[in-house]
């Protein structure tokens, strides 16, 4: 007797036939699937802080030299960032996951936050104090968005360009089986969760300056949970709770903001 092969299953007879099989993808679909998504992510920041600077301009200020103030304080904290990152690159690297450091740079964040909200109400003493606090938050978000905005495109370039570096971050994605989505999704989760806390934060100093003890802790949970995701394997990040961790936060400093500035409207 010969041997026949089966027929297969669902009505499929051709054993070349692989169109009902799902592939891992490919190192040039994962790159291109990660270029268009930063392509697109690179038009999306921007446009938050598009919409941001509308939604808050009916509670523009007396002179727009106010969100100068908070563009100031946006570049205080990104300094703050740099020299963090300096101290860790000639010390040890392994400070960069240590929760200290992490509260002494919410700490410097959070005193110029407090300085710069001091030294509005002594320039604009006759201005709101919720119309100030949001201008300023605003400021400082604008900064975080301009500086997201800049690595992204950065980085889609240096993807797009054939390079050592772009071959060993799509090999290291295969490796660890990270999706171009879920990178793109992790970006814009934390670009949403500083919009969010810096607006928040600084209307609620602002509204009540003892209130700053309460933004230093919520900024030192933020930086906590990204330090405790990271423990996590690089496949498994975008559905662990702690990925959202920082999103959440924000999202409650600015409910707690929107509330307080409605408790205080004539």
């Amino acid at each position: 007797m010969t041997d026949t092969p089966a027929p297969a299953e669902h009505g499929c007879t051709d054993p070349h036939d692989h169109s009902g099989h799902d592939h891992p993808p490919t190192g040039a679909d994962l790159l291109r699937e990660l270029v268009q998504g930063l392509s697109i992510l690179s038009l999306v920041i921007p446009g938050l802080g598009v919409v941001l600077l509308l939604v808050i301009l009916p509670m523009a200020p007396s002179t727009p030299v106010v969100l100068a103030l908070g563009l100031a304080l946006g570049a205080g904290h990104l300094l703050s960032l740099v020299a963090t990152g300096l101290f860790v690159a000639r010390t040890r690297k392994q400070l960069a996951v240590n929760p200290g450091l992490q509260a002494v740079r919410s700490a410097v964040e959070e005193a110029l936050r407090v300085a710069t909200i001091l030294l509005a109400l002594l320039l604009w003493p006759a201005d709101l104090r919720g119309e100030l606090g949001v201008w300023i938050g605003a400021g400082a978000a604008l900064v975080w968005m301009a500086l997201a905005t800049a690595q992204t495109v950065a980085t889609r370039r240096r993807l797009n360009r054939p390079s050592e570096w772009a071959e060993r971050t799509v090999a290291t994605m295969l490796a660890e089986r990270v999706s171009a989505r879920s990178t793109v999704l992790m970006r814009l989760l934390d670009v949403l969760g500083s919009i969010t806390f810096q607006v928040g934060a600084t209307v609620l100093v602002i509204l009540t300056p003892v209130l700053a003890i309460g933004t230093f802790v919520l900024s030192v949970a933020s930086g906590l949970s990204t330090l405790v995701l990271q423990r996590h394997a690089p496949a498994d990040r975008s559905a662990s709770p702690w990925a959202y961790a920082p999103l959440a936060i924000g999202l409650i400093t600015l409910a707690l903001a929107v509330l307080g500035l409605a408790t205080m409207t004539p």
